[in-house]
């Protein structure tokens, strides 16, 4: 069985005129063509769908019933159509993000959030990344977009040529420390005043690069850090410090973490600022991505 979709519109548009002439209008061609398509329809099915008389057109019985079903698969017929244009238009499917603790700013939420506001019934699914992995998750296909952040501005090259990055937004480096420390209540503070203190890093061997660069801020300042915990995320960091277990640097919007039992102090003079971002695989073709892309403010 091989029959078309005009086919259907023809045969339903006879079947409600029941008057070749005036359906032939209605679908806006030829009445001899309107009458061909009727009747390769017809030898298709093997059925007769009209009764045709030399002053009426009537539906047969396989007619009436072949209308119901004709109607419904023209109605699916349209219902696909819109489906497929609007994936074309990144409305439908699905978009999976990962990010890392570290990249839970403001700017990571917003863009999520107007995103989500602006095509709805897009899916996105979330997947907290290890520290320090972003790539791979990526070049492994298990997430479309990762949000990253660094200290200073972003050095494309550690991600590869197959990996696109934009940088969304810059913010200041605080010093987290227990709301009852000697300097909590300062106003902003230098890395120095920190020589004396015992920190709570990220893990090394989670984040090399994050931890070389909050060691290289504290010896520009004059001193190695005295380390005592080594923490797998920022939320683990903030437990620690509110614990009073130790300070930690971090950036301005992890106060979002946690904001309970921990004073977020400014840093003055020269310290790298965080940067955030969201990375891609180059070339890929899914035009939900290409809608997210679209969507990301520029820096």
């Amino acid at each position: 069985m091989n029959f078309e979709l005009r086919q259907l519109e023809a045969f339903v548009a006879v079947a409600e005129e029941l008057h070749f002439g005036r359906a032939a209008s209605r679908l806006h061609i030829a009445q001899p063509a309107l009458s061909q398509q009727i009747l390769r329809l017809e030898a298709t099915l093997g059925a007769d769908l009209l009764v045709r008389q030399r002053r009426r057109t009537a539906l047969s019985e396989a007619g009436r019933l072949f209308l119901i079903e004709a109607r419904r698969t023209l109605r699916q017929a349209r219902v696909a159509q819109t489906v497929a244009q609007r994936a074309q238009r990144g409305e439908l499917g699905r978009l999976r993000i990962g990010y890392t603790p570290t990249a839970s700013s403001q700017q990571f939420l917003t863009v999520l959030g107007e995103f989500q506001r602006a095509v709805p019934e897009v899916d996105l699914s979330l997947s907290e990344l290890p520290i320090g992995s972003i790539a791979t998750p990526l070049r492994d296909d298990l997430v479309d977009v990762a949000f990253v952040v660094t200290l200073g501005q972003f050095d494309c090259a550690w991600l590869g040529d197959d990996i696109e990055l934009r940088q969304l937004s810059c913010e200041a480096f605080v010093a987290a420390v227990p709301a009852g420390h000697r300097l909590a209540d300062r106003s902003e503070i230098d890395v120095a005043d920190l020589a004396d203190e015992t920190f709570a890093f990220l893990a090394r061997d989670l984040c090399p690069h994050w931890f070389e660069m909050v060691m290289g801020v504290c010896q520009t300042a004059g001193f190695t850090p005295r380390l005592v915990h080594q923490a797998g995320e920022v939320g683990t960091q903030l437990t620690l410090v509110a614990a009073g277990l130790g300070i930690a640097l971090v950036q301005e919007s992890a106060r979002m973490l946690r904001g309970d039992g921990i004073a977020y102090l400014p840093i003055r003079h020269s310290v790298p600022r965080v940067s955030s971002g969201v990375a891609w695989r180059a070339g890929d073709p899914s035009p939900v991505l290409e809608r997210f892309r679209a969507a990301l403010p520029t820096c």
